[in-house]
C-alpha cells in the first residue's frame, strides 16, 4: 500500500511538472483601459530577435493575441502570430515574431488564439 501511495505521488507530481511548461499557450499583452475608453499597453512592450541580446529591440505597436513557441532564461518567451493575426489575408499565422518578457502578458483561453 505504500509502494502504490508513493506512485500515485509521484505520477501527480511529474503531471503537474508537465503542465507547468508555457509553450502553446496563449497570451495578450497587458493593457489597461486609456480614459477615451480605448485599449493602451501597461507598459511599453519590447520584441527582441533574440532572448540573449537586448539591442536589437522593437516596441509592440498591435493588440494581438500570441502562442507561446519556446522559452528562455530569464523568463523570456517566443511569441508566434495566431489565425486571425494579420487578418485578411492570414498569412502570417504560425510565424515567428520574436521573444519578449512573460511579465509583459497576461495568459488567455486557448480559444482566444485559434
Amino acid at each position: 500500500m505504500k509502494s502504490f501511495a508513493t506512485t500515485v505521488l509521484g505520477l501527480l507530481f511529474s503531471f503537474s511538472a508537465i503542465a507547468a511548461g508555457n509553450i502553446g499557450q496563449c497570451v495578450y499583452p497587458k493593457t489597461t483601459q486609456a480614459k477615451d475608453g480605448s485599449l493602451k499597453f501597461k507598459n511599453t512592450v519590447y520584441i527582441f530577435r533574440n532572448p540573449n541580446s537586448r539591442s536589437d529591440k522593437v516596441a509592440l505597436t498591435t493588440f494581438e493575441a500570441f502562442t507561446i513557441g519556446a522559452e528562455a532564461k530569464g523568463g523570456f518567451i517566443q511569441l508566434i502570430a495566431t489565425p486571425g493575426w494579420d487578418t485578411p489575408p492570414n498569412e502570417n499565422a504560425g510565424k515567428l515574431i520574436g521573444w519578449a518578457k512573460l511579465s509583459d502578458f497576461d495568459f488567455q483561453e486557448l480559444r482566444n488564439c485559434n
